[in-house]
C-alpha cells in the first residue's frame, strides 16, 4: 500500500480534560513515510471551542476541503526541496 499523497483525517479529535478542538489532515509526502505533515484548526479558547462544535456536517466537510486544499499547496512547495 502507498502512503505518499495519502490524506488522512483527524476531524474533530477531542481531548479529555481539555477544551480544544482539532480539525486536521496529515499525508504522507513518501512512501518510506519519512515526510509525514498535519495540518490543522484547533480551538484555543472556550468561544473557539464552541464555535467549532456548533458547525454543521456542511461545514465540517468545507472546512475539511479547506484544509485540504492548504496541505495540497504545502506539498507543491514542499517536494521542490525534497531529495529524490
Amino acid at each position: 500500500m502507498s502512503w505518499r499523497g495519502r490524506t488522512t483525517a483527524f476531524s474533530f479529535l477531542h481531548r479529555p480534560y481539555n477544551s480544544d478542538m482539532e480539525i486536521a489532515r496529515e499525508r504522507f509526502l513518501d512512501d518510506t513515510r519519512t515526510y509525514h505533515l498535519t495540518v490543522g484548526l484547533r480551538s484555543r479558547t472556550t468561544a473557539a471551542h464552541s464555535l467549532l462544535t456548533a458547525l454543521t456536517d456542511d461545514e465540517r466537510a468545507q472546512v475539511s476541503a479547506a484544509i485540504v486544499h492548504a496541505l495540497d499547496e504545502v506539498e507543491r512547495i514542499l517536494r521542490a526541496k525534497m531529495t529524490p
